[in-house]
């Protein structure tokens, strides 16, 4: 046996051994993740999850390692990691007004950057050499299967995030943060196959400092000029799947905002390659950037609108689901009020701040996170999806716990209680007078005079939304 062959037959072996044990790898994650998830046991999904991705992230590191050696690819990895942090630390912040479990969030990211990753290399590998094969250009594969298979891939994770954890995605920010992140994945891992092949063709060129230049122009162009890319053709898919959530048990309208969204960002994604590939066949290299101005950009300001407008919409869909509350006795005005906007809040934390310390401050947070949580599951109910009645009575709880920090503390402001129609104002004389409440909610925070208890089991609400 010649020692081409040697080779070659060793290769083989290694590749076929790699995939075999990220195979089982990926399997016996999957079966663990999903054990964990039905027997509510954290620690069981998430090592289910490292091992799913951990047999991703084998292939896809043999894959990089055999193509570009492993210098090329410790390079390209840490030229990926480079913009990786502003990338997720984006969608974070676009959904940390609402609770969502790390794990969530977590197996999104790694979704995208392991299992995606892993399945679009293999599926557009093997279109390049059926294309290859048949005398036609292998570089097709790019516009024939990347824009099918990578968005598929892609979407995957947050279509398991509804089916297995369908509490946790209320809406579309939902949708555009579990989207976003996994694209941010998919994008980091691919940044690491494009940035370790640039090393290698800049070293076989001329030396590694022609390679370190390649990459840093690479890390510039596809990693801060074009790194929300990826995330924003999943974005596209993220519009239908948060159209499909609000849409519980109308399966024909569902699968047709999630199909007809996905094509839509196909569509995208092969226009982002195709011009390329025909800016090299045509001799017009500038057609790529000439698209990126004219279309990508716009498109992308649009979606960061859209997304800005969501999060807005959260606040103020609080004030909406918690108004009842206030004619109860439960919640005052001007709490209500406080809630409508980020802004308020901030403002309502500062003040926190100042009239009772770090203590006031995080008391707030929590007082906004319980009505947060209170929001979501009455935005459940009136979408009628499934909706958990026992945290409606404890993130109740919860916010007149937090009040404690905080209430009374204010030398500035009277002794008030609201009893869900006036207000009880202590007055200097020490008499307690009623007042009318004024058309805004001008009355900083009084204490509503009906204080729920710890609640014994699912509580009984108003009958709109029961």
């Amino acid at each position: 046996m010649s020692d081409p062959t040697r080779e070659l037959l060793i290769v083989l072996t290694v590749a076929a051994v790699l995939a075999l044990a990220g195979a089982v790898l990926a399997l016996a994650g999957a079966v663990l993740a999903i054990a964990g998830h039905r027997t509510r046991r954290s620690p069981l999904t998430a090592t289910g999850c490292a091992l799913l991705f951990a047999g991703g992230a084998t292939v896809l590191g043999w894959a990089i390692v055999d193509g570009a050696g492993a210098e090329a690819a410790g390079v390209g990895l840490v030229a990926a990691l480079v913009p990786a942090p502003f990338l997720v630390a984006t969608f974070l912040w676009l959904g940390r007004h609402r609770r969502r479990p790390w794990l969530v969030l977590a197996f999104c990211f790694g979704w995208g950057a392991c299992v995606a990753t892993a399945v679009a290399l293999g599926v557009n590998t093997g279109v390049a050499y059926l294309l290859r094969e048949n005398g036609l250009n292998e570089n097709l594969a790019a516009v024939v299967s990347a824009p099918v298979i990578e968005e598929i891939a892609k979407l995957a994770g947050p279509l398991l995030i509804l089916w297995l954890a369908r509490g946790h995605f209320t809406g579309m920010l939902d949708a555009i943060v579990y989207c976003g992140l996994a694209g941010a994945g998919f994008a980091v891992a691919e940044n690491v196959l494009y940035a370790s092949g640039a090393y290698v063709s800049g070293t076989q060129i001329l030396d590694e400092s022609a390679g370190i230049a390649l990459v840093t122009q690479l890390v510039l162009l596809r990693g801060l000029a074009t790194m929300f890319a990826h995330p924003l053709m999943t974005g596209l898919s993220a519009v239908g799947l948060g159209k499909a959530v609000r849409r519980p048990g109308r399966k024909g309208a569902q699968t047709a905002w999630i199909v007809g969204m996905l094509l839509c960002g196909m569509g995208l994604h092969a226009l982002w390659n195709g011009s390329s590939l025909l800016g090299t066949a045509i001799d017009l290299p500038g057609l790529w950037f000439a698209l990126y101005p004219a279309f990508l950009m716009p498109l992308f300001f649009t979606m960061v609108g859209l997304a800005l407008w969501l999060r807005a919409a959260d606040a103020r869909r609080t004030q909406t689901a918690l108004a009842p509350y206030v004619a109860s006795g439960l919640l005052s005005p001007p709490e209500l009020a406080s809630l409508a906007s980020f802004s308020r809040r901030s403002s309502a934390r500062a003040w926190a701040r100042r009239i009772a310390g770090p203590g006031g401050e995080r008391a707030m947070k929590d007082f906004q996170r319980a009505a947060a949580d209170v929001t979501e599951q009455i935005d459940l109910a009136s979408i009628g999806g499934r909706y958990d009645e026992h945290r409606i009575g404890t993130g109740l709880y919860r916010m007149g716990e937090a009040r404690a920090a905080y209430t009374g503390r204010d030398p500035r402001m009277p002794a008030a209680t609201w009893d869900g129609s006036r207000y009880h104002v202590t007055f200097p004389d020490g008499k307690v007078r009623t007042v009318e409440p004024p058309a805004p909610p001008v009355m900083p925070l009084p204490l509503p005079s009906f204080q729920p208890p710890p609640p014994p089991g699912p509580p009984t609400y108003p009958v709109s939304y029961a």
